[in-house]
Formats: C-alpha cells, structure tokens, sequence
C-alpha cells in the first residue's frame, strides 16, 4: 500500500500459476469500492507457483476452482483494506544482490539469465522495517508433477525465511523467466535457491539506505499483440488425426502424461477447428501493461512468461533507474517469447499455447511490443522525468 496524499496505490502479490485480467478488473474494482483507491492504480501479480489450485483455463490441467477463487477474490480486497487502513509515514530504499546458483536458461544451458535480486526495503519513520519486497527471475518449477500438495515453492521458502528473520512482511515478485528456471528438481533445490534467494537478501538489506519517497505515479495501456498465421482446416485436421491416433495406441497411452497432453490437445485441435470454419478464431491478444514509479524505483508489469532476453531489454532501456519487472502481473497470457528463439521451436512455441486455448502462438513482434510499450510508459514524463 503506497500513498502521498495525491495518489494511491496497492501492490498484491499471490502465490498462484496465474490470473487472467477479467478476475483482476473485478478484484480492482472491489478494491477501488472498499478502499477508494483507483482500480487502474491496483497491481495483482502472482509468482506462478506449479503447484497451486487451479485458478485460470489450462486445458487438460484440472478444472478451475470457483469456490478458491471467490475466497481469493474476498482475500485480496480485505488485505487491501487492512493495509489501507493500517497505512503509516515510512522511508523506503531499494538494493540489489546477485543470485546465480542452481539457476539456468532451461532452453539453452549457457545462455542469458538474469541474476539480479532486487530488494525494496520499507521503514516507518523510528526505523522499524515494516516491509520487504523480492524481485528475481526464476520458473517456481522446483517440484515435479508427481508432487501433490500445496506449495508457494522456492519463492514462498525465501519469504519465509526473510520474514523471520527480520519481523517484516515480505513479498515476492517473479520477473522474466520465460525461459529461466532451476537446474534440478526436488525439495531439497526449493530449499537451495529459496535459501540462496533470502541469503542474499539479509546480506544486502542491510547496507539499503531508506529516504522519503514521495513520488507515486502510475501509467497503463492496453496492447493487442499479435499471433502468427491461423492454422488451415488441413492442417487442423491432420493434427487431429494424429492426435487420435495416439490416443488409441495403448503404449502411447502408459507414458507419463500422455493421456492429460494428448486430451488437451485432442481438444485444443477440435475447438480451433470449430472456430476457423465459423471465421471466429482471434488473430491478437487482447492484454495490458502498468507502470507504478515510487521514488527512485519502477514496477513494470509483464502479463505472462516474458522471456529473460525481453526482460532485460526493458532493464537496459532506462538508464540509471531501479526497474522491477513484474511478471504475470494483471494478466497471464502465457509464454511471451524473444524474436530469435523461434527458430528454434520447442514447448514455449510450438504447444504451450494450445493449452491457453489460443489458436496460434504469439508473433515474434509480440515481444518486441512488449518492450516498447513498456519503455513508452516509462519514458513517460509524468513518470520518469528526473531520468530524462
């Protein structure tokens, strides 16, 4: 919860896959109702923990809960409230550490990652820390698919630790991590980089020099980003086909998920088919981007799994300025990809999106987009001037 007196602002972090934007608009609505906070001026962001309730469509992946998400819809605004009417004077400084271990390009081994762990630290005015927020670039896919209970995974780990060791509350905000996520999988790497994560942060928080910030302002778009080209009835059909195939072949169907992935797929092929007879299948997805400047740090949404390339792109674009780049903030329309990893295919662009029920997957441009709208939002002057 921020505000100076002239703009207000609520920053929630949870720990789901994802939400899509219709449930955000309603919950930011029930905010702006309760609180009189402006719902533009309300960022929701999840960590795409794996191993959570499902909460949006994910075809083949378990039906959406309604009764969760209602309680999560009630959750949100009363936190809101609570932070909103428990807000007080507070200094606030930002640091960064580096975390680099059990941590890789699971697209290209050696390739980019992005090491940087940025640190928000809140004080009130006698120097008490009130408040911790993290913002590091990797997939919570620490645990595998045979693991059935609820987790925040290494990202909730570090929290935790954070939170007691210094009595603050602490949050955490995904970057881009498209392509980036752990080495290995199992309990004891959660652990590993949830530790490596809270280590690095008790070490540099301390060395955060806190002032009072009172800049807040805040700036938003919605963009379409374009798919590519629509598959044809042909081609639709011989995907089916095959896919049929498969689903009759008993030893097909005795591999590990094949029954789930092949289901969806069976389904992603006939709802697609459906929609390109009738003229009907999208060509762009609708979505949007935010940016909140507070003081000498900016929040930049990504609403999906935006590629650690597009990520630090953005980073890169605004000289001498603290950015968090906020993955599945607001929306998740799934992977978000860079320009030159399309040549190469594979699951981010070849499948992924029939799981979103997307007839095609996002363009290379789409990307691209991304980076410069968000650098337009942030070279806005009422943002961004004294970076000017």
């Amino acid at each position: 919860m921020l505000d100076n007196g002239a703009t207000q602002v609520a920053i929630l972090t949870v720990d789901v896959l994802g939400l899509h934007r219709h449930f955000v608009a309603n919950v930011r609505a029930a905010i702006e109702a309760a609180t009189g906070i402006p719902a533009a001026n309300v960022l929701i962001a999840c960590s795409h923990t794996h191993a959570g309730p499902a909460t949006m469509v994910l075809e083949g992946c378990g039906a959406i809960d309604e009764g969760y998400l209602s309680i999560l819809h009630k959750q949100l605004v009363a936190v809101t409230e609570s932070a909103w009417t428990a807000r007080c004077p507070a200094h606030c400084g930002v640091g960064h550490g580096q975390v680099c271990e059990g941590v890789h390009n699971r697209r290209t081994p050696g390739d980019l990652i992005d090491p940087d762990l940025g640190i928000l630290r809140v004080e009130d005015e006698t120097g008490r820390l009130l408040a911790v927020l993290l913002n590091y670039a990797c997939h919570p896919t620490c645990l595998t698919g045979e693991n059935r209970l609820l987790s925040a995974e290494y990202c909730g780990y570090a929290t935790a630790q954070v939170q007691q060791a210094t009595g603050a509350i602490t949050l955490f905000l995904t970057g881009a991590i498209g392509d980036v996520g752990p080495a290995a999988r199992g309990w004891d790497v959660l652990e590993k980089i949830g530790n490596a994560v809270a280590e690095e942060t008790l070490r540099i928080l301390p060395t955060i020099a806190v002032t009072a910030w009172d800049v807040l302002t805040t700036a938003r778009r919605m963009v379409d980003l374009p798919l590519l080209p629509l598959p044809t009835v042909e081609q639709l059909e011989q995907a089916l086909a095959e896919t049929q195939r498969l689903l009759a072949d008993p030893e097909q169907m005795q591999q590990p998920y094949q029954p789930q992935i092949q289901g969806a797929m069976l389904a992603w092929a006939t709802t697609t088919l459906d929609a390109i007879r009738m003229n009907c299948a999208p060509t762009a997805l609708t979505t949007e981007l935010q940016v909140i400047r507070v003081g000498d740090l900016a929040f930049i949404s990504a609403p999906g799994e935006l590629f650690v390339e597009l990520g630090l792109a953005i980073k890169q674009g605004v000289d001498g300025a603290h950015l968090f780049v906020c993955g599945f903030g607001n929306d998740n329309i799934g992977y978000i990809p860079a320009r030159r990893a399309y040549p190469h295919g594979g699951y981010e662009i070849e499948d992924a999106y029939k799981y979103y029920r997307y007839p095609a997957a996002l363009a290379p441009e789409a990307g691209e987009m991304v980076v410069v709208t968000a650098l337009e939002l942030l070279d806005n002057r009422n943002i961004v001037s004294h970076w000017l």
